[in-house]
Order: C-alpha cells, then structure tokens, then sequence
C-alpha cells in the first residue's frame, strides 16, 4: 500500500544500499512507486550503489516514469555526473529528449555532462 510505497522510495532517495537490498528484488525492482520507478530516485539523489544493485537484480535502465523520463535524464538534470557515467555504461539510450522535447545535451548547463553526453554519442 501507500505506506510501502513510501517507505521504498524513502530507503532508496537515502542510499541505504542495505535496506534497499532487503527491500527490493527482482520481483518489485521494475514496479512503479508513486509514478517513478526505483532507478529514477537512486538516480535523482545520485546513489551509483545502489543504482548497480538495482541494474543487477533486472531493472531496465531505460524505463520511463509518469513524465517520460528516464534514470539518465534525471541524472543530468540533477547534475550526478557519476551516475551519468554508469547509466551510459549500462546501456542507456543515448537518444533519449526530456518531455518538451529538448536533447539529453539541452537539458544541462554543466560542461563536463555534457563533455561526457557528447564522447558517448549521445544526442545533439
């Protein structure tokens, strides 16, 4: 229920890479809490640990949220640099456009994302 769903999304924007171990498997690692999956807020709050534990365990990097955003394109809006690395590692789209339509490398203002967006082929 809604106290789960919160207590999930909590556990993981907290990096507990342990309790998100205990928590999330392969059968809810894919299962959407309060419209975003549980890579979008290890990505949105930069936890690579528990971003490759969740890539281990089956999630699908390249899965959209309510909004049409992926994990990578959380991460370079919030500016984890780390996590763009491992995204695009882990076999992120590199076409992927924010909601209105601006390129993975519009939606940062950080030259070094976008150094590494551009050396990854990713969208111009």
């Amino acid at each position: 229920g809604f106290e789960m769903a919160e207590r999930l999304s909590w556990i993981i924007k907290n990096g507990d890479l342990e309790a998100v171990q205990r928590n999330i498997n392969e059968s809810n690692v894919n299962k959407m809490i309060d419209g975003r999956y549980p890579i979008h807020y290890a990505a949105d709050y930069g936890h690579t640990g528990v971003i490759e534990y969740l890539i281990n365990i089956g999630a699908d990097v390249n899965v959209t949220d309510v909004h049409g955003i992926t994990a990578l394109l959380a991460a370079v809006f919030e500016g984890h640099k780390d996590v763009v690395v491992l995204l695009l590692s882990k076999g992120a789209r590199r076409d992927t456009t924010a909601p209105d339509g601006r390129s993975i490398l519009d939606c940062t203002s950080e030259d070094d994302i976008k150094q590494i967006l551009a050396t990854n082929n990713c969208s111009i």
